[in-house]
């Protein structure tokens, strides 16, 4: 494998990306010609077809690459894309001569961009009284149409009668600025009044409905409602099939696996009338338009309706589904400083590449994932992902059988303002997880690093864990799970074989939870990390082999960790699914009875059970409340081997930090942790989050720490020691 740039000097953005000096080299420009040579800025290739054809000739012609491979230099300016840009086998280049696509300046990128660009004069006044009739009288004056064909825009299919992201609807974008679809309420949600019919997978519910402006909607056939209609972590749309004023009802067209109604409050026959607080909202209605950007489609018509913001002159309507980048059985080649952007799919796709990287790079405003890499020995490195419908980096590889490691690396990545389109499982960094399918689009994952990103600022996970022999250290993670309930900035769910998870010297602040390997999953080691903020922490859902140690933990209150045996009562000793995964490794041969002796063992005494959970040697700061939640049944509470807390110490007060005003939770080396729990390691808060490299030449100051910080030391008195 060529060796991976993370250095933080350097002279000529170009000359770092070369690694050498390559005797070829071939240029693109939108302004360019496919007819021309392609081997100067005058004589530029137009797409990057040309240039990718033009390599494959040459390796025909020689049989072989240039000796130092070949860069392809596009210009700064914009490549509209209708298809995918695909990179397959013949496309590869080798350790000693790698093909390179890179912009050629970082200050002028080339932006490969998905979306079709339409000017606001291409709209035209409503003037059909039945549509007009539909308005909010506010909006009346403002909201103008578009016939979809006439401005030579794909129609779309109508949304499916269920989804959980965008129903394969485009986006509109002005001034680089997401527009939204009308929707009711503006802000927050509606709540149902109460359930009368549950429903299922094949029987659509009904509910009723609280307030008066569902009674707007009965002249539009195209209602859907999307909402956290059972559980606070699942929030597809439903299609409306019919609006009842006079009952105040609303019955759907389709069912949802398990139905409405809130989970936890059932009627004496099973049925659930829900609790009233089931928040949701509607999408996609005439109707609803009442404020400048909103806009709403007419599926059977194929009608445009917009108020446009004030001053802007065009459009972006995102049109390829396909990814801007598509990459398989492809190796040894970069893609570095390219920009893409406004599409209805995936930024970057690569299956099965070796030593593919794709670095100082740029996706956003994307309704699906910014890249999908699977494969090994790559890289994502130092690349801003961010206003994604769905996740920043979906990342697979190895084999979890024989447990020969990927060596993928994510690092120095700026991941934010994602999960916009489909909150569910779509996390900053997914290692096997699956994304939105959970369990049922696992892939192995071995040995992936993810280090120094800095992520922020989403509805659900920062990170989902899956798989083995990973590395979570130096990244920053705040704002994210405000959106979801039962969430985490680490998230792993019900899986025995997820072994070997390091998570290291992370700093987790202001966000809802902190490390949660739910519903089973073992095998997280958790030392050196700082937890700040109100809602974080650390809670072992039932799972085996969990070791909490050497962490700082930052509060208003306790607790600060928590753990339960939710398996015990769930039954899950007999889960199909997890002794299937956990059968299909054969933990008692080799390689896995050397990597992680005695766990077949362990896994089949009473792997129900959180057992050898250990909480030792945390530095834990609040002032008032018990730092452990133990919610333990009392048939399992008394068992010693369930938990070990040993060597903490609690303080209300500041122990030492370097400037915790200023969310700074270095340890000075006076600090009273050091006396009170003598071989508690310092954390090197100062490494921690974007460092400076070659293709990100500076980094701005992370997002302010918004908690309390802790009183400075008064009373030490009030400070004790827990655990044997």
């Amino acid at each position: 494998m060529r060796p991976h740039l993370f250095v933080f000097l350097v002279s000529s953005f170009a000359s770092v990306v070369a690694l050498r000096a390559a005797p070829l080299v071939l240029h693109v420009a939108p302004d360019g010609q496919d007819s021309s040579s392609g081997r100067s800025p005058s004589a530029a290739f137009a797409t990057l077809e040309r240039a990718r054809d033009e390599i494959r000739s040459l390796k025909t012609r020689a049989g072989h690459l240039p000796a130092d491979g070949v860069v392809v230099e596009l210009a700064g300016g914009a490549y509209l894309r209708t298809a995918s840009f695909e990179l397959t086998a013949a496309d590869s280049g080798t350790a000693e001569a790698p093909v390179i696509y890179r912009s050629a300046s970082p200050d002028q990128p080339a932006r490969l961009l998905g979306g079709k660009t339409v000017p606001l004069s291409a709209f035209r006044p409503i003037s059909n009284p039945a549509v007009r009739k539909r308005l909010a009288p506010e909006a009346a004056a403002h909201v103008v149409a578009l016939k979809l064909s006439d401005a030579g825009l794909v129609s779309v299919a109508e949304c499916p009668p269920v989804f959980d992201d965008a129903g394969g609807l485009f986006e509109l974008f002005a001034n680089g600025d997401r527009l939204p679809l009308s929707r009711w309420p503006n802000e927050g949600f509606a709540t149902m009044k109460r359930v009368l019919v549950t429903g299922a997978t094949r029987t659509p519910g009904i509910f009723e409905y609280a307030d008066e402006r569902p009674a707007r909607w009965t002249e539009n056939p195209h209602v859907w409602l999307k909402g956290q209609w059972r559980v606070g972590w699942e929030d597809p749309a439903i299609r409306v099939a019919k609006i009842d004023p006079a009952a105040r009802t609303i019955t759907f067209a389709a069912g949802i696996q398990n139905g409405i109604g809130y989970k936890y409050v059932t009627n004496p026959d099973g049925t659930r009338p829900g609790n009233g607080k089931e928040p949701w909202h509607a999408l996609n209605l005439l109707e609803e338009i009442d404020r400048p950007g909103e806009w709403a489609l007419d599926f059977a018509s194929g009608v445009l309706f917009l108020w446009p913001p004030d001053g802007v002159r065009e459009l972006t309507i995102t049109q390829l589904a396909a990814p801007l980048i598509s990459a398989r059985d492809v190796a040894h080649v970069d893609l570095v400083g390219l920009d893409l952007g406004y599409s209805l799919g995936h930024g970057l796709v690569a299956e099965n590449v070796d030593s593919l990287r794709f670095l100082g790079s740029r996706v956003h405003h994307v309704a699906g994932t910014a890249v999908v890499l699977n494969g090994r020995r790559s890289v994502v490195q130092s690349c801003d992902l961010h206003d994604l419908g769905g996740g920043g980096v979906l990342v697979s590889g190895g084999d979890s059988r024989t447990l020969v490691s990927s060596e993928n690396q994510i690092r120095n990545n700026h991941i934010h303002h994602y999960g916009i389109l489909r909150a569910q499982y779509s996390a900053a960094v997914d290692v096997g997880f699956g994304g939105a399918s959970n369990h049922r689009g696992r892939r192995d994952a071995v040995g992936v690093h993810v280090s120094h990103n800095r992520i922020h600022d989403a509805p659900r996970d920062a990170i989902l864990v899956s798989g083995q022999n990973h590395v979570f250290e130096f990244n920053e993670i705040s704002a994210c799970g405000f959106g979801s309930a039962d969430t985490g900035s680490f998230y792993s769910w019900l899986d025995w074989t997820i072994q070997g998870v390091v998570i290291r010297h992370n700093f987790i602040y202001d966000t809802v939870g902190g490390v949660n390997p739910d519903d089973g999953a073992t095998g997280f080691h958790v030392y050196g990390n700082i937890f700040a903020g109100p809602r974080t922490g650390v809670w072992i859902a039932s799972g085996p082999d969990h070791v909490v140690e050497n962490n700082i933990f930052i509060k208003d209150e306790g607790p600060v960790f928590g753990l339960d045996d939710r398996g015990s009562s769930r039954g899950y000793a007999t889960n199909k699914h997890l002794i299937a995964r956990r059968d299909a490794m054969k933990m008692d041969t080799p390689p896995w009875s050397e990597r992680f002796p005695g766990l077949a063992a362990r896994l089949a005494d009473r792997p129900e059970l959180p057992l050898r959970t250990r909480f030792e040697r945390n530095l834990i700061v609040i002032p008032k409340g018990d730092p452990i939640q133990n919610k333990v049944s009392r048939a399992h509470r008394d068992n010693p081997e369930i938990l070990i807390a040993a060597d903490n110490w609690v303080t209300p007060t500041d122990p030492g930090f370097v400037n915790a005003a200023a969310g700074d939770f270095a340890l000075l080396p006076t600090s009273e942790v050091f006396r009170r729990i003598p071989n508690f390691r310092p954390i090197p808060f100062e490494k921690i989050g974007l460092q400076p490299d070659a293709f990100r030449p500076t980094v701005r100051p992370r997002p302010t720490f918004k908690g309390t910080p802790p009183p400075p030391a008064t009373q030490p008195d009030q400070d004790h020691n827990f655990g044997t």
